[in-house]
């Protein structure tokens, strides 16, 4: 019986360290996420972008982030990176039907400057 509990007890350690460190990065891709936004709002589409950036590696099934990404990068004319950033969230989450069609679109050439996601994007973030 002693043998399980000092078994137990470090594992437990281990999970309850695993689920902080989850947590704060989380918490950091959201702040990440909100300021990108707020960037974005501005016309600074580099900063936001490096903000999308940093919320992605703090979770990289956060399919916002990437959308966000895309949109940067679609502002900042390089559309084969604003391609490839909306395919990882469809690819997250292909129930988004405005992004299907806005990545139809920009793979067609039939899209034109601007896209304006911000009103709606505010709205939708994950929550951990």
């Amino acid at each position: 019986m002693r043998l399980k509990i000092h078994f137990l007890i470090p594992l437990f350690s281990l999970v309850s360290f695993l689920f902080v460190v989850s947590q704060a990065q989380a918490d950091s891709g959201v702040k990440n996420y909100k300021k990108g936004l707020s960037f974005y709002q501005q016309g600074r589409y580099a900063d936001a972008l490096e903000r999308f950036q940093q919320a992605i590696d703090d979770n990289l099934e956060f399919w916002q982030a990437y959308q966000m990404a895309g949109y940067c990068c679609f502002e900042m004319h390089r559309k084969e990176a604003a391609l490839k950033a909306f395919e990882d969230s469809l690819e997250l989450n292909p129930r988004n039907p405005k992004l299907t069609k806005i990545y139809n679109d920009l793979k067609n050439g039939q899209l034109e400057l601007p896209v304006r996601p911000v009103a709606e994007a505010s709205t939708y973030y994950v929550r951990f």
